[in-house]
């Protein structure tokens, strides 16, 4: 189920640039770079078609009654009975999605009492990493008069091109049976009459042109800030705190996945080889910082071990040790060729559940990965 030249007066200068810039560019050592080749989506613009996604219909019948949905378990945005649609992405634990919470209240409210809004104008919320009880938390608190559904394995955010936080607004208006774009907004929404009055317009055929702000995909800016040598040397140096002596590290060139290495190593007098690969992903909170770590895995693809690198928790503050070893629990054992399921009951780490439902979620990129290795040989 799917559920984003200069031009220079003399050419004798030039080439005395261009001589320095190779010299210095193989004499620093290079950021290591994360390709997420298989994110084909862009970011959604003003002027695009909603991508036709397949969501988890509300579960209250009144919700479903709300956006005009039949009583199915799934449905695509293009069935809601709207001619315009605001739809708000959102997460439980971010800290701006909760501040703007009053204020998307305030914007339903007035909609509902409006004659001219209140049939043609209609409300969602996406949950963007959250479950039903998470979200069902979330209403409770904020007192939530729309619908809310989970998007918990990233997809809908993916779809549109998983932009660099939320909330992540967009005002939409059915055109030919289709929802096209008009307008976009990322962080909290300052002025609620402003924002009416864009809905106002876009209801009435008016062009809302292009926000000035250069959104981007969280994809476009993952840069874990590491050199390929200090990520061996992390991955050393924690195979060393386990009593392991490294052999050999070395990169391996793997089509289209995330970053990965084969490690020979010895333990006890016997030579082992395991694999580690780099896990990077995107921010869902728009004041929240990007998630980069290395996890290791054997021949079988049985998780060994999870090693960070930039992992944060509310505040931005790092994991302490006890943080990291609560991942390693969770993940270690579990098999990357099989689904890995994250349960937040469990396996979150306290104040930093959407971080832990992150790692979980970059660690199912190791199936993929590990495709690669034994198409290459490397396992079997």
């Amino acid at each position: 189920m799917r559920r984003l030249s200069l031009k220079w007066g003399s050419m004798a200068f030039c080439g005395i640039l261009l001589a320095f810039a190779v010299v210095f560019i193989f004499s620093v050592p290079r950021a290591f770079t994360y390709a997420r080749e298989k994110k084909p989506f862009p970011l959604i613009q003003v002027g695009d078609s909603f991508p036709d996604l397949e969501l988890v219909s509300p579960r209250e019948k009144k919700y479903r009654d709300y956006l005009g949905l039949p009583d199915k378990e799934v449905f695509r945005l293009n069935d809601i009975k709207a001619e315009v649609l605001i739809v708000e992405f959102l997460n439980k634990y971010c800290y701006h999605c909760q501040q703007q919470a009053y204020l998307m209240n305030r914007i339903y409210k007035e909609i509902k009492k409006d004659p001219e809004l209140k049939d043609r104008v209609k409300m969602l919320g996406i949950g963007v990493g959250n479950n039903w009880i998470q979200l069902i938390h979330f209403r409770q608190e904020k007192r939530i008069p729309f619908p809310l559904i989970p998007d918990q394995d990233f997809l809908a955010f993916e779809g549109i091109g998983y932009p660099g936080g939320t909330p992540f607004t967009l005002i939409a208006k059915k055109e030919g049976g289709v929802f096209v774009v008009k307008d976009t907004h990322l962080g909290i929404i300052e002025d609620r009459t402003a924002y009416l009055e864009k809905v106002r317009e876009v209801l009435a055929g008016g062009e809302i042109s292009a926000s000035k702000t250069s959104y981007k995909s969280a994809y476009e800016s993952l840069d874990p800030g590491v050199t390929e040598e200090e990520l061996k040397t992390m991955i050393t140096e924690r195979l060393k705190s386990r009593g392991m002596t490294t052999e050999e590290i070395t990169k391996l060139s793997l089509e289209g996945v995330p970053p990965a290495f084969m490690i020979k190593f010895k333990k006890e007098g016997n030579l082992d080889v395991w694999f580690a690969a780099l896990g990077s992903e995107g921010k869902v909170c728009d004041v929240c910082h990007d998630i980069h770590f290395i996890y290791v895995f054997d021949r079988q693809g049985v998780i060994q071990d999870f090693i960070p690198i930039h992992v944060t928790k509310f505040g931005n503050k790092p994991f302490e040790e006890t943080d990291v070893e609560k991942i390693r629990k969770a993940l270690v054992g579990k098999n990357i060729t099989k689904p890995i399921q994250y349960n937040p009951d469990t396996d979150a780490v306290s104040s930093a559940s959407m971080t832990s439902a992150l790692i979980f979620k970059g660690v199912t990129e190791g199936s993929r990965v590990f495709e690669a290795l034994k198409k290459e040989g490397y396992t079997q």
